[in-house]
């Protein structure tokens, strides 16, 4: 019997949820989609990212969570942090970076 290693992924703590051409992604294990939905005022759009688990425990985004809690509610599905995708993205490379 010969095992054969998985392919890790490229991208290691984040990726977008849909690809180029729209199409939405299963969600892989150890993944939480994530829904950045900005400032409305700014008109900013939501766009759908995939956060790994592991991530979840940074003071930074449980910080963010607890405000996405407080703006939102619990709902189920897709999880909503009031955060632009930007910012999102900076974040969780500066965690990334720091590790």
């Amino acid at each position: 019997m010969v095992w054969i290693r998985k392919e890790r992924d490229a991208s290691p703590c984040y990726r977008r949820l849909t690809d180029e051409i729209g199409c939405k992604k299963k969600v892989p294990k150890g993944y939480v989609p994530v829904l950045a939905c900005g400032d409305d005022a700014a008109g900013d759009e939501e766009q759908r990212f995939l956060v790994h688990v592991k991530l979840l425990k940074e003071p930074c985004i449980a910080g963010l969570l607890e405000e996405a809690a407080m703006q939102f509610g619990y709902q189920p599905g897709v999880l909503r942090v009031p955060c632009d995708a930007y910012s999102l993205q900076q974040t969780i490379d500066l965690i990334y970076q720091g590790r």
